[in-house]
């Protein structure tokens, strides 16, 4: 929360402590409990993430996510309408305090309170650092339309006594009302406009999707949600929780290796624990990681987004012999790329091969569509490792979806010796991006012009 400069912090810390029970944080954002198994957030939040976020925070305990339902009209953009969202928990929060749905339109001219732990910093000096400390604060609704709550960040004189906005982190937080000791969520944290004034700083606008344009949906999405899968109770999900590898293997049998279930907690639970050993002894001891998908990840996939750089080397140099694990939907090439391809280590390049042998797509596209040849030559411009993924069969023209190809990029990041590999294997060099720039505008554009006679050799 950005708070006023002239009051204590400690009034917004013991503000933002009332609302404990009623907030959750998912990994980044916040959230709003609104039934004991259900969180309201942003959609912003969670759209592209749902694979990958598997918790949710409620009072410094964790509760497994069972599913994210983001509104189906969001449309993540400059002003994404409905940025909404729901969380169902597989595992009731117990001790919380829901918040209820605010279905009035009569928003304009009420104080709200903003929860979050978000960056923190003043209206002077807009957002300084991030603490982790919860605090609340307050402002008014100065209008309301469709789809938005629409707040100001007002000085002093003109402010509430505990004014304030969000900061960066607070994303999907509430505006909460309270009307007759009740209390309710009106908004959703979704974005801030400056209109000139700096992030966070006295005058800037910020604007919270509206609740009550939105209940219909969140009621229906809630009751006609099917029951929360169960979350498996077993010896081997025990023993890789508390970290015990005899207990592990006394509990190990090929019928605990051949339930699906079991494995999928088991596995999961080694990823998000990092038991690189723990899960080193499962797969030695039988389990199948090939036909195992967890939020449709590969257990390698599910490492790789958790950043399990250790368990990842486990998996590819432990295991190399293992063949047909990854699907042709498998993002786990470009995925490898983006998170180690920085590394010029000739360890990079041999589990990349270890991948394409065990039946990994070469030309599979991230989110961002980008495919392994194109973060390779934009992330660490490691010539030896665009070669490989070349002779291995990568398709240099495959452009991502702002249209740039691994040519384009070379030329844009002035990595000569890459772009002159490329023409050289089959690079096209008159596609252009959906800016409508080529590799040659883009080679014109930085004055390198090494690659500007390349490329107008090539045109010719």
């Amino acid at each position: 929360m950005i708070i006023r400069h002239d009051i204590a912090d400690q009034e917004y810390l013991d503000l933002g402590e009332e609302y404990s029970a009623s907030m959750a944080y998912i990994d980044g954002c916040a959230g709003t409990l609104i039934q004991p198994d259900w969180i309201l957030t942003a959609a912003h939040c969670v759209v592209g993430r749902q694979q990958s976020l598997f918790y949710a925070t409620h009072k410094e305990s964790q509760y497994r996510i069972d599913k994210i339902v983001p509104h189906p009209d969001f449309d993540l953009g400059e002003n994404p309408q409905h940025d909404i969202a729901l969380i169902q928990l597989k595992n009731k929060i117990h001790n919380g305090a829901p918040a209820k749905l605010y279905v009035s339109k009569d928003e304009t001219g009420k104080q709200v309170i903003f929860v979050g732990r978000g960056k923190f910093g003043n209206g002077i000096d807009g957002p300084t650092k991030r603490d982790g400390r919860q605090r609340g604060a307050t402002n008014t609704v100065i209008g309301a339309s469709e789809q938005w709550l629409e707040f100001v960040f007002d000085k002093p004189e003109n402010a509430t006594a505990l004014e304030g906005i969000s900061g960066g982190g607070d994303s999907g937080g509430p505006a909460f009302i309270t009307t007759d000791s009740q209390l309710y969520v009106a908004g959703v944290s979704s974005f801030q406009r400056g209109d000139g004034h700096q992030e966070g700083t006295y005058g800037v606008r910020e604007y919270y999707a509206r609740v009550s344009s939105n209940v219909e949906w969140i009621e229906t999405v809630i009751s006609n949600a099917e029951t929360t899968s169960v979350i498996p109770d077993h010896p081997i999900i025990d023993a890789i929780k508390s970290d015990n590898k005899q207990q592990l293997i006394n509990a190990l049998n090929n019928e605990v290796l051949n339930d699906e279930v079991i494995m999928q907690e088991a596995l999961l639970q080694t990823v998000v624990l990092n038991r690189v050993s723990l899960a080193r002894e499962l797969i030695t001891r039988g389990a199948d990681i090939g036909s195992i998908l967890i939020n449709e990840l590969s257990v390698y996939e599910l490492a790789m987004h958790s950043e399990r750089l250790d368990y990842l080397r486990m998996l590819i140099f432990k295991f190399p012999h293992l063949k047909n694990i990854h699907g042709e939907s498998s993002r786990v090439l470009p995925l490898l790329i983006d998170i180690a391809g920085r590394d010029t280590d000739p360890q990079v390049l041999e589990a990349v091969d270890i991948l394409l042998n065990q039946g990994a797509n070469i030309n599979a596209q991230t989110r961002d569509g980008d495919t392994a040849v194109i973060l390779a030559g934009w992330i660490s411009g490691n010539l030896d490792l665009v070669t490989l993924l070349v002779e291995r069969g990568a398709d240099v023209n495959i452009p991502n979806n702002n249209g740039d190809t691994p040519l384009i990029d070379a030329a844009y990041k002035g990595r000569n010796e890459i772009l002159e590999y490329l023409l050289e294997n089959g690079a096209d060099a008159s596609i252009k991006n959906y800016a409508g720039r080529s590799a040659l505008d883009m080679a014109r554009h930085n004055e390198n012009q090494y690659a500007v006679d390349l490329l107008i050799v090539r045109e010719q």
